[in-house]
């Protein structure tokens, strides 16, 4: 294998991983929707917004490094490409 191809598997493996991470931060964000629902008269609403609000943060984090190994994909696809010519 060529070194294009390893790095083109590891941005790969990099994105699954980030899609896995982001699907867990939605899976935790409809948890607080329920839990909020269901215990509406126990829950302090200021508190569940910072908590919501973190994720929510965390999540964009996320969104921002998948966008960067998707364009690093692209590029070394790229490359891969020139090469095989």
């Amino acid at each position: 294998m060529t070194i294009l191809q390893d790095k083109y598997e590891l941005v790969v493996e990099q994105e699954a991983q980030l899609l896995t991470s982001l699907r867990t931060t939605t899976a935790y964000e409809n948890a607080i929707f329920q839990i909020t629902h269901k215990q509406a008269a126990e829950i302090d609403l200021p508190t569940a917004e910072k908590i919501i609000d973190k994720i929510h943060e965390y999540a964009e984090e996320l969104r921002l490094d998948l966008l960067y190994v998707r364009l690093e994909k692209s590029h070394v696809a790229g490359m891969l490409k020139l090469t095989a010519l």
